[in-house]
C-alpha cells in the first residue's frame, strides 16, 4: 500500500508535531519491548517457583496452594506445567531478536490433545478411584474423568484402543513435524554445514554466506549485529501456487511425450531471508538520507526482486516552513554499490523503475538458486496458450512465472554473452523445445558451430539437415545455401500465389506431387569466427536472410560472445529485434546487445535479460538447462519413431553448391552466368559476353579462356568467328563427374 502524501504545511506550529510523531512512536516501541521482556522474566521466574514447588524444595503461602492445584487436577502431568509456561516465553525471545514467528495452530492442539490423552491412560493404568484422582496419583482429577468417560462409551477394551489411536495421532501431528525440521537443521547439508549455523534469524548478518566464503582461506567470523525496531519486516513467503499443467488436447501422436524431460525441483527461500534483505536495503537506504519502504517481493529461481517505494525528504525552506521532496529514482540507482556491500552479494541490479509499476526494483540473488528445466515450461499456460509450432520455452522471470515466445513472430533471435555465460546451452534447449514440437516433415534444423564442441551431440537427429557444420570454409556455403534455398521458395510462392509458407503448404495440401516447404531454423553458435574469416560475405548473406526470410519460413538464431560493434554490426542488429544478453563483461558490452544497461551485473549460468520486439524494456530471466541424458533420449525416440524413414543419412542439400564453389576456385565470380549465357546462346564469343552481362573486353576475354578450359566452348574460330558450345542445355560443368559414369564412357 502506498502512503497518502501529506498536504503542505501551511503554519509554523505544525512543524514541532510532524518532527515528533516519529519519537513518540519509537518511545511507544521501546515501551512495548520493555513490557514484553518484563512478561517473559516474570513467567521464567514462575515456571521455576513452581518447578522447585513440585519436588518440595520450596514452601509458601502462595506456591502451597497452587501446586497442590495442580497436582489434583493433572496429577502427574503436573510436572509439564513449567513447560507450558516456557513457551510463551520463547515466542517472545525469538520476536525479540526479529524472526517472526507464526504459531502452528495445528501442533499446539495436537500437543494438547496429547497431554489429555496421556492423563487418561495414565489413570486407566492404574486403576485408580476417585479418592486417588484427588491425591495427586495417575492422571489427576482430568484424567480420571476423562477415561470414566470414555469407558462408558466404549467399554473397557475399547477405552485403551481409542486412547492409544488419539495419542499416536496427536503426537505424530504435534511433534513429527517438529522432529524433521530439528533433523534437517542438525545433518550436515552437501555444503558441510547445518542449516542452522546458515539461518540466523531476521538480523543483520554481516558475515559473508558460506557458498560465497573461500574454504581454503578460513576467516573469523564477524559478529551479529540487530536491525533496529524499525526496520525490521515481518513479510511471509506463501506456498507459490504452481502453475497448472494444460495437457494439450491436440498433441500430435507421433511427437514424443514429456517423460523423456527431467521435472523441475525449485529451491526455497525463507521468509527470514526476505525479512532480513527488506529490512537492510530500506536501513542502508535511510543512512544515505534516502527515506523508501519495501512494499512487497517477487522471488524467481535465482533472484528475488524488492519493491522499493521512495519516500520524501523533509527540508526547511526559506520562507521557515517544512518542505517535503520526493527521492529521486536516480538517487537510489547510484547506491547499487553500496546495497550489494551491505546485503554481501557479489553482484546486484536495480531495475529503476519496474516498467508499468510505481516502484523501483532491486533483484538481489537468492542464497541457493534453483534449476529451470523445460518440462514444467512446456506444460505451462502460458507456453501452450501459444498457438504456434515454433514456440520457445525460455525460463522462468523474476516472479518464477515462466515465459515462452514465438519464433516465428520474432521473426529471428540474436543471443550474446561471455564465455561460461550460458549461451550454448541456451541454443541446445531451443534445439530440444522445437524437436519436441515438430516432426522432421514440419521443421528441419540447419546448425553451425565453429568451436567444434557445443552442437556436435545433435549429429544424428532426424531434424538436422546434414550434419553439425564446424568447419569455416564450408560454413560461409552452407549460409549462402539458405539465401538460394529462400529465393527457390519466393519463386514457389510467387506460382500458387501465397502470401508465406502457412499459405502455401495449406493450398497444396492435397495436391499431389507438389513440394511440401517444413520451417527452417539456422542456429549459429559464434558469430565471430565468421566474421573474422569472411566478414562482407557474412553479413550481406546474414542481412539479407534476416530481411526477407521470415515468409519463406527460414528463421536465425545467431549466439555470439564477442558482442562488439565490428561484429554486431548496425545492419545485423537492425534486423535482429529479438535479442537475449547472458552476462557481460561491461556496461558497453551491454549497450551493443540490448542499447541499455544491465547486462554487466547478470550472474551467469543461464541468468539473462530477454528483449522482445513488442517490450519496452528487457526482462529478466532464468534459463532453461536441458542435460545431454534428456538430448540422447529426445534422439533416441525420433530414430526408433521414424526407423529407416530417417532423413539423417541424406546428403545435405549444400553439397551441389559447395562442389560448384570448389571447381570455381580462382575463376571469375560471374563464371556461372557466362555459362548459362552461352548455353541459352548456343554460340560463344567475347563480344556476346560484353553484351549480356554488361562487362569490359578484357573481363570477357578473360572468361572466354576460363570457358574453354572447362570445355565449355571449343578453341577460336578463323575470321572472328563464334565459338563451339560444347556442353548440352543440361550438363554443368562444375559438377563433378561420377567416376563409375566416367569409365563407362571411356569403354
Amino acid at each position: 500500500m502506498k502512503e497518502k502524501e501529506p498536504k503542505k504545511s501551511s503554519s509554523k506550529k505544525e512543524v514541532p508535531e510532524n518532527r515528533a510523531a516519529p519519537e513518540t512512536r519509537l518511545l511507544l516501541d521501546t515501551l512495548m519491548d520493555s513490557m514484553g521482556d518484563l512478561v517473559a522474566v516474570a513467567l521464567i521466574a514462575v515456571a521455576i517457583i513452581v518447578l522447585l514447588g513440585l519436588f518440595g524444595l520450596t514452601r509458601g503461602g502462595l506456591i502451597d496452594p497452587l501446586v497442590g492445584l495442580l497436582r489434583k487436577g493433572l496429577g502427574y502431568g503436573a510436572f509439564l506445567a513449567p513447560i507450558l509456561l516456557g513457551i510463551p516465553v520463547y515466542f517472545s525471545i525469538r520476536k525479540r531478536r526479529g524472526d517472526w514467528v507464526q504459531v502452528p495452530w495445528l501442533r499446539v492442539v495436537s500437543l494438547e490433545i496429547t497431554l489429555f490423552a496421556t492423563l487418561a491412560l495414565m489413570s486407566t493404568f492404574s486403576g485408580m478411584g476417585l479418592a486417588e484422582a484427588e491425591a495427586g496419583s495417575g492422571g489427576g482429577i482430568v484424567g480420571w474423568g476423562l477415561a470414566r468417560l470414555m469407558g462408558d462409551i466404549f467399554g473397557g477394551f475399547g477405552r485403551v484402543l481409542v486412547l492409544s489411536l488419539i495419542f499416536l495421532t496427536s503426537l505424530f501431528l504435534g511433534v513429527g513435524a517438529f522432529l524433521k525440521r530439528t533433523i534437517d537443521n542438525f545433518v550436515p547439508s552437501a555444503t558441510g554445514s547445518p542449516p542452522f549455523l546458515k539461518e540466523r534469524g531476521n538480523l543483520a548478518e554481516t558475515e559473508a554466506p558460506k557458498a560465497q566464503q573461500d574454504p581454503k582461506k578460513p576467516g573469523k567470523a564477524q559478529p551479529v549485529r540487530r536491525l533496529p525496531r524499525e526496520f525490521r519486516k515481518n513479510f511471509q513467503v506463501g506456498q507459490t501456487p504452481d502453475e497448472k499443467p494444460r495437457q494439450p488436447s491436440r498433441r500430435d501422436p507421433r511427437l514424443p511425450t514429456l517423460d523423456i524431460l527431467v521435472h523441475e525441483k525449485k529451491g526455497a527461500v525463507t521468509s527470514r531471508e526476505i525479512n532480513l534483505a527488506a529490512g537492510l536495503i530500506e536501513k542502508t537506504l535511510a543512512d544515505f538520507g534516502l527515506p523508501a519502504r519495501v512494499v512487497n517481493f517477487r522471488t524467481g529461481p535465482s533472484v528475488t526482486q524488492f519493491a522499493v517505494e521512495p519516500g520524501y525528504v523533509e527540508h526547511m525552506g526559506a520562507d521557515g516552513e517544512v518542505h517535503r521532496q520526493k527521492v529521486r529514482v536516480s538517487q537510489i540507482s547510484t547506491l547499487a554499490n553500496d546495497l550489494a556491500l551491505a546485503l554481501t552479494s557479489p553482484r546486484l541490479r536495480i531495475e529503476a523503475p519496474v516498467p508499468g509499476q510505481a516502484y523501483v526494483g532491486i533483484e538481489v540473488p537468492n542464497r541457493k538458486p534453483s534449476m529451470v528445466r523445460l518440462r514444467p515450461i512446456l506444460e505451462t499456460e502460458a507456453f501452450q496458450s501459444i498457438s504456434s509450432p515454433l514456440t520457445l520455452g525460455l525460463g522462468r522471470d523474476v516472479a518464477g512465472a515462466a515465459v515462452a515466445t514465438d519464433l516465428t513472430a520474432m521473426p529471428h533471435l540474436l543471443i550474446a554473452g561471455t564465455t561460461g555465460s550460458g549461451k550454448s546451452v541456451s541454443i541446445a534447449s531451443i534445439a530440444v523445445c522445437l524437436a519436441m514440437n515438430n516432426t522432421p516433415e514440419d521443421m528441419r534444423l540447419v546448425m553451425i558451430d565453429p568451436k567444434m564442441v557445443e552442437l556436435i551431440r545433435f549429429n544424428g537427429l532426424p531434424h538436422l539437415l546434414g550434419k553439425v557444420e564446424a568447419e569455416l570454409e564450408r560454413i560461409v556455403g552452407v549460409l549462402r545455401w539458405c539465401t538460394v534455398e529462400m529465393d527457390r521458395r519466393y519463386r514457389l510462392l510467387e506460382s500458387t500465389k501465397a502470401r508465406d509458407i502457412e499459405m502455401y503448404n495449406r493450398k497444396t495440401r492435397r495436391q499431389k506431387g507438389v513440394e511440401r516447404l517444413p520451417r527452417i531454423v539456422v542456429l549459429i553458435d559464434e558469430l565471430a569466427d565468421l566474421m573474422m574469416m569472411a566478414p562482407d560475405q557474412t553479413e550481406h548473406t546474414l542481412v539479407r536472410l534476416a530481411q526477407m526470410a521470415r515468409a519463406t519460413g527460414i528463421h536465425l538464431v545467431v549466439a555470439t560472445q564477442r558482442p562488439s560493434t565490428d561484429i554486431l554490426t548496425g545492419l545485423i542488429k537492425a534486423n535482429f529485434p529479438a535479442r537475449i544478453s547472458f552476462a557481460v563483461a561491461s556496461g558497453i558490452d551491454s549497450r551493443v546487445i540490448l542499447d541499455t544497461h544491465g547486462a554487466e551485473t547478470l550472474l551467469g549460468k543461464g541468468d539473462m535479460l530477454f528483449l522482445s520486439p513488442e517490450a519496452s524494456a528487457p526482462v529478466r530471466l532464468q534459463g532453461v538447462f536441458v542435460t545431454d541424458g534428456e538430448i540422447e533420449r529426445l534422439m533416441a525416440y525420433w530414430r526408433e519413431e521414424l526407423g529407416d524413414e530417417s532423413p539423417e543419412a541424406e546428403e545435405a542439400p549444400w553439397e551441389e553448391l559447395l562442389h560448384r564453389q570448389a571447381a570455381l576456385g580462382d575463376h571469375d565470380e560471374i563464371l556461372e552466368q557466362a555459362i548459362a549465357l552461352v548455353k541459352e546462346r548456343d554460340q560463344a564469343s567475347a563480344s556476346l559476353l560484353q553484351r549480356g552481362l554488361r562487362i569490359g573486353y578484357p573481363r570477357a576475354a578473360r572468361l572466354m579462356d576460363q570457358l574453354e578450359e572447362l570445355g565449355v566452348v571449343g578453341r577460336p574460330q578463323a575470321g572472328g568467328r563464334t565459338r563451339e558450345v560444347l556442353i548440352g542445355a543440361d550438363e554443368d560443368p562444375l559438377t563433378p563427374t561420377d567416376p563409375d559414369e566416367e569409365k563407362e564412357d571411356s569403354s
